[in-house]
């Protein structure tokens, strides 16, 4: 596996590597707007990685996992995707020492009949206390539901904050109907919605 070492802080276009070794005290931040490889992200003492991730891709199946390594590091994962075909994303995060923090944020909207998955695993082993874990994944389906998220926390220690929310659903009448009365047509008013759900929680 090609792999790149990291130990100044930094902002990359894209993933190219493979497995990305970030190291004490560096704050990563990487933009990416395609497809990407599966990989892995260790990150040592005080590490920060920001992932902004925003997909309009076909049929995909990736696999991202992330090992807070060092005490405090944090990760910030902010996904958002427009499919027209299956896809399916597995996010692991492993909180290998204390006081290691994760936020994950997937949003999707599925168009056709297509199905998304987002599979995000959460890792706390005894002993890695005050670490905070946080997910929230949403799917708007836009026809028929064959959608799934699994929210998977997997702790053996007492000491965490662990919270994860997990949603399938359509947009709102209501907030269709709002639109409407600003003079807004409805395929117009789908549009802006789904922008400002997918685009709403990516920090760039």
């Amino acid at each position: 596996m090609n792999s790149i070492v990291i130990d100044k802080d930094i902002e990359l276009d894209n993933i190219d590597y493979s497995v990305y070794n970030i190291k004490k005290d560096t704050k990563v931040v990487i933009n990416i707007d395609k497809k990407s490889s599966n990989c892995v992200f260790n990150l040592d003492e005080n590490a920060y990685l920001v992932i902004n991730k925003i997909y309009n891709e076909k049929e995909i199946e990736e696999e991202i996992t992330i090992n807070l390594n060092g005490i405090n590091s944090r990760v910030d994962y902010n996904f958002s995707t427009l499919t027209y075909d299956d896809q399916k994303y597995v996010i692991t995060i492993n909180h290998n020492n204390k006081y290691t923090v994760s936020n994950v944020i997937n949003h999707g909207v599925v168009k056709n009949d297509s199905k998304l998955i987002f599979e995000v695993n959460s890792k706390v082993d005894k002993g890695n206390s005050g670490s905070i874990l946080k997910q929230e994944s949403k799917i708007i389906v836009m026809s028929k539901n064959n959608s799934m998220i699994k929210p998977n926390l997997f702790i053996n220690e007492y000491d965490v904050d662990a919270v994860h929310a997990a949603t399938i659903g359509r947009f709102s009448k209501e907030d269709l109907f709002y639109l409407k009365t600003k003079g807004i047509d409805e395929k117009s008013s789908l549009e802006l919605l789904i922008k400002g759900f997918l685009n709403g929680h990516i920090g760039r």
